[in-house]
């Protein structure tokens, strides 16, 4: 069943439910209502034969006359269908306003020798050969203390009951009417509300992982399918960045293999060709070797980026002196820098004690320290330094290499991005993707400023602990 048939039919229960309930409330209040106006014009009758009765020498043509004047001195009261029945101390009756015996009032538990209420008393009694009851006040009249006359004013409810019945009809059709079109209506005005997820519904079936492009337009929509609409948007957003990622580090890393593998199978194929040397028989095993220690540092760094995508990459803490972490990494490439006629130093002030794994943090100073080597060019010049500022400690690694263009910085920690798009530089583009990694899993941050031509100097910011 579909949203917008059970919402209709919810629309449609709960009108039905408060239409009965607000109908049961007025069937009861019409009714108090109607049996007060009863009583309020028996009791108004009554008042008035009582006081227009003589004490003394009452006969029945005596009370024809008193009800005549009545009638007469009270146009507004309303007799048509009221019984007037005055009856002696001994309960017998003296006048009757009904000229058949028939339509006499029943008798009632205060005429058949019960006890009478000095304000008068009044009772519903039903009629054997009438379906209608009948509404019947009894009032004493007395002269002091001495009852003389007992009266008797009473009228059918047949009229409260057909005005009841009449409500209750009317309610009966009038309910089931307004639930059927509140649920019409309800279905409807869902039917348009949610007539936009149409869009959002043809939207997420005409995506595929090869077309992430479309997006919904819902410019009429409700707020409620814009706020909707937007948050899809947003989703598939992120998936085509993700797709596009997906793609590009494919196509990355079948790249980075590709390279040392076709050099693998071509010095291979050039060496089986002919018979050779020991001598060249050793390059030929030595230059495959590297490349095979290339892709394994590869491999390497991916199954690193993996854990730590997964979160399985679990630091161990240990108190760490940077200063000396630093000293030892610029001493590990100081026979490079001799080779590439570059001058590598460091610029420590003193121990600086910090909690961290030390393992992760030597790998990040290398990666640094390699990639800022690689970029320099003979004669220049790499400088590793560390201090405290603002409540960090900052590990910076300066070169006066090539430098960055402004326009590549925003992408330099991607994975397998290189400023080199020749890659010449034997680079795989994942060093610095760990450092930053690395960097963010102590809390810190790894900021790049570059100059094209001027060099380029990488710092590390860590939280200073107390």
């Amino acid at each position: 069943m579909s949203i917008r048939i059970k919402l209709a039919l919810w629309y449609g229960i709960l009108l039905t439910v408060i239409l009965i309930l607000l109908a049961g409330i007025h069937h009861a209040t019409l009714k108090q209502m109607l049996y007060n106006q009863k009583d309020y014009s028996l009791k108004v009758i009554a008042s008035i034969l009582d006081a227009s009765i003589p004490r003394k020498g009452l006969s029945t043509l005596g009370l024809q006359k008193v009800v005549g004047r009545m009638v007469k001195d009270y146009p507004d009261i309303e007799l048509k269908g009221i019984i007037m029945e005055v009856y002696d101390r001994s309960r017998s009756l003296i006048y009757s306003s009904s000229l058949s015996e028939g339509e006499r009032l029943p008798l009632t538990e205060e005429m058949r020798g019960g006890s009478i209420h000095k304000d008068g008393h009044l009772v519903t009694v039903s009629v054997k050969d009438d379906t209608a009851p009948i509404r019947i006040l009894t009032k004493p009249v007395y002269d002091q203390d001495d009852l003389l006359y007992i009266i008797q004013v009473g009228s059918s409810m047949r009229d409260i009951e057909t005005t009841l019945d009449n409500f209750l009809l009317l309610n009966l059709l009038f309910i089931p009417t307004a639930a059927l079109l509140v649920a019409m209506g309800g279905w409807l005005l869902t039917r348009q509300a949610f007539k936009p997820l149409g869009a959002v519904i043809r939207t997420a079936h005409s995506i595929s992982s090869g077309d992430l492009s479309h997006r919904i337009e819902p410019s009429h929509a409700s707020e409620e399918i814009r706020e909707l609409a937007s948050a899809f948007n947003q989703m598939i957003a992120r998936l085509e960045s993700s797709f596009q990622q997906i793609r590009e580090f494919s196509d990355n890393v079948s790249h980075e293999l590709r390279i040392p593998l076709s050099i693998l199978k071509g010095q291979t194929e050039l060496s089986l060709r002919r018979l050779r040397s020991e001598e060249e028989y050793r390059k030929v095993l030595e230059s495959n070797l590297e490349e095979i220690q290339r892709m394994e540092k590869i491999v390497e760094r991916l199954l690193f980026l993996s854990r730590a995508d997964r979160g399985e990459i679990q630091l161990s803490y240990t108190a760490i002196d940077l200063n000396a972490l630093m000293e030892q990494v610029c001493s590990q490439f100081q026979v490079l820098a001799r080779e590439k006629n570059i001058l590598l130093r460091s610029n420590g002030n003193g121990p600086v004690s910090w909690v961290g794994d030390e393992v992760l943090l030597r790998e990040l100073l290398l990666n640094l320290v390699q990639n800022a080597m690689t970029y320099t060019p003979a004669g220049g010049e790499v400088l590793l330094s560390l201090e405290k500022d603002n409540g960090q400690i900052k590990i910076s690694v300066y070169d006066t290499g090539c430098g960055i263009p402004e326009n590549e910085i925003t992408r330099i920690f991607d994975r397998f991005y290189q400023v080199d798009k020749s890659r010449s530089s034997q680079g795989s583009g994942l060093g610095l993707s760990i450092c930053k990694w690395i960097a963010q899993a102590h809390q810190g941050k790894i900021t790049v400023d570059s100059s094209v031509g001027q060099g380029s100097r990488f710092t590390v910011s860590l939280p200073l602990k107390d």
